[in-house]
C-alpha cells in the first residue's frame, strides 16, 4: 500500500517549482477532491500573489493509476489548453512528490446548488457545447501524446476495460462475482465499429466542470480519458447524474447531438451505460478490501456499494431483465443500537463543533459514516447474512458452508455460465447489492437516495 501524500511532501517541492512562498492553504475533501490529496494553494512571489491548486496522486490501492496516471493527465491538459477547450493550465508536474500544480478556476462545481432551472439550462447548453468541441479534436492528435486509436470494435471497449482489470483483480483478496460477471458480459456483447471516435473523458458530466454566471469556467478531471464512442461519453453522463441530479439527464443529451452533429444512439448508450457504472467497482474492489484509514473509507464503501447496485441495474435495462423488489430488515437491537447512539451524539455534537479545520470536520464526518456501517452490521449483520447464504443457495444449488465459501463457488459459476444464466444472475445481483446498502444505510452519503436517470 503506498503512502498518502502530505503537506510536508508536496509543499516544499510547490514551492520551488513556482518560485515563491505559500501562505495561505486549504486542504481539499469529499467528493470535490475525488478521494485524492488535493490543496488550494496562496503563493506570494515578486509579481504578488496567486492562486494555483495541487493535485497529488492517489495512493492505496488504485491499481489503475499505473496506466491512468497523473503524467499522463497532464498531457492531456497540455494538449487541451494548445486546442482552446477551458481546462486548468499545467504550471508544474513531478514525480517525486507525484503532483501536479494547476491553475486556479475560479467557480464552484455543485450543479444541484442552481436553483434557477433557466441557468440550469444555459450551463446545460454550455458544457455540451464545450463537449462537442473536445469531441471534434482529430484523435490522431491525441496519439501524438500516446494514446492508441482503437481499430477494431472489442478495442473501444477491452482496450480500457483490461487497464481496469490489471488494476482490481491481481490486488483483490476475494472475488467480486458481480465485477467478473459484467466483465464478461461487455466481452460478449460488444456492438458495432461507432461512427466517429473522440476523446472520451472517461467520468464527465455534473461535478466535473466548474461554472459561474451561468457559463462553465473549466472541464476538470481527466484522468480517465480515453479514445473511444461519443456514446460512451453520454453513458459516464449518467453516472455523474447520480451524483449532481441534472433534472433534464435527456435534454444534456439532446444538446450534444445539436452541436455535435452525432445522432444520439439510444441502444450503444444503455450497453456503455453497464461499464459507466462498473468502473467504480473495478477502481474499489481492491480498496476497500484493503481500507486505508487516512483515506476517504466510508466514501470508498459506499461508492463501491452504488456501483455494484448501479451495474445490476444496468445490465437488468440493457438485457431486459425484471428486478423484483427486496425486502430488508430494519433491525431490533435495543443494546447495540444505544451504545452507538452514545458514540454517534458524542463525535457529531461534541466533537465536530470543537473542529474549525474545513478538511478535519470532513473526516470526523467520514468517522460517522463507517460508525453507520458498524451499527447496522450489530444490529442486522446476521439477518442480512442468513438472507444472502438462502439466495446464493437458489442460484449455486447448494447451500454454502458461509458467504466467504458461497462467494467463491459463485465466482466459478460465473466464469462457466453462458448467456442462459445472464437473467438469474443479474436478478441475483441486484439483491446481493441491495443488501450491501442495508449495512451501509445512514451512511451513503450523497449516493442515501440516488437514482439512475432514464435515457428518455
Amino acid at each position: 500500500m503506498s503512502a498518502i501524500l502530505t503537506e510536508a511532501d508536496v509543499f516544499p517541492w510547490a514551492e520551488a517549482r513556482l518560485g515563491g512562498r505559500i501562505t495561505a492553504a486549504t486542504r481539499q475533501g469529499g467528493r470535490e477532491s475525488g478521494g485524492r490529496p488535493g490543496w488550494f494553494i496562496t503563493v506570494e512571489r515578486s509579481a504578488g500573489p496567486s492562486r494555483a491548486y495541487i493535485r497529488g496522486d492517489r495512493g492505496g490501492d488504485f491499481g489503475y493509476t499505473k496506466v491512468y496516471g497523473l503524467q499522463r493527465e497532464a498531457r492531456i491538459l497540455k494538449l487541451l489548453h494548445e486546442e482552446g477547450i477551458p481546462v486548468p493550465e499545467v504550471l508544474a508536474e513531478g514525480s517525486d512528490p507525484n503532483a501536479l500544480i494547476l491553475s486556479f478556476i475560479q467557480g464552484t462545481n455543485d450543479f444541484t446548488l442552481i436553483e434557477s432551472p433557466a441557468e440550469r439550462d444555459r450551463v446545460a447548453r454550455d458544457f455540451a457545447q464545450i463537449m462537442a468541441r473536445w469531441h471534434a479534436i482529430p484523435a490522431e492528435k491525441f496519439m501524438e501524446i500516446g494514446f492508441d486509436l482503437p481499430r477494431a470494435p472489442a478495442d473501444y471497449v477491452v482496450k480500457d476495460l483490461e487497464v481496469w482489470e490489471s488494476g482490481h483483480f491481481p490486488l483483490l483478496k476475494e472475488p467480486v462475482p458481480l465485477v467478473t460477471f459484467a466483465c464478461l458480459w461487455l466481452r460478449r456483447n460488444v456492438p458495432e465499429l461507432p461512427a466517429r471516435t473522440v476523446l472520451v473523458q472517461g467520468d464527465t458530466g455534473p461535478g466535473q466542470f466548474l461554472f459561474r454566471d451561468g457559463k462553465v469556467q473549466g472541464v476538470i478531471d481527466w484522468e480517465l480519458a480515453t479514445l473511444g464512442d461519443p456514446m460512451r461519453e453520454l453513458a459516464h453522463i449518467r453516472t455523474r447524474d447520480v451524483w449532481y441530479p441534472t433534472g433534464n439527464l435527456p435534454r444534456w443529451f439532446q444538446y450534444y447531438s445539436e452541436y455535435s452533429g452525432v445522432p444520439l444512439d439510444l441502444p450503444r448508450i444503455r450497453y456503455y451505460s453497464v461499464i459507466a457504472m462498473l468502473t467504480t467497482a473495478l477502481a474499489l474492489g481492491p480498496v476497500v478490501q484493503r481500507l486505508h484509514p487516512r483515506t476517504d473509507h466510508a466514501e470508498w464503501i459506499a461508492q463501491d456499494i452504488w456501483s455494484k447496485r448501479a451495474t445490476a441495474e444496468a445490465l437488468a435495462e440493457v438485457t431486459g431483465t425484471e428486478l423484483d423488489p427486496v425486502e430488508l430488515p430494519t433491525g431490533d437491537s435495543p443494546h447495540v443500537s444505544r451504545l452507538f447512539d452514545v458514540l454517534e451524539e458524542n463525535l457529531r455534537e461534541e466533537h465536530l463543533p470543537q473542529i474549525t479545520d474545513g478538511f478535519q470536520q470532513h473526516r470526523v464526518r467520514m468517522l460517522l459514516r463507517l460508525v453507520a456501517h458498524m451499527r447496522n452490521l450489530g444490529e442486522i449483520g446476521r439477518e442480512i447474512e442468513a438472507l444472502e447464504l438462502a439466495d446464493m443457495a437458489s442460484v449455486l444449488g447448494h447451500v454454502p458452508k458461509n458467504v466467504r465459501a458461497g462467494t467463491r463457488d459463485l465466482e466459478q459459476l460465473v466464469r462457466r455460465a453462458g448467456p442462459d444464466l445472464d437473467q438469474t444472475l443479474i436478478q441475483y445481483f441486484y439483491r446481493h447489492s441491495l443488501r450491501e446498502g442495508a449495512l451501509m444505510r445512514g451512511g451513503m452519503g450523497r449516493a442515501e437516495h440516488a437514482r439512475t436517470s432514464p435515457v428518455t
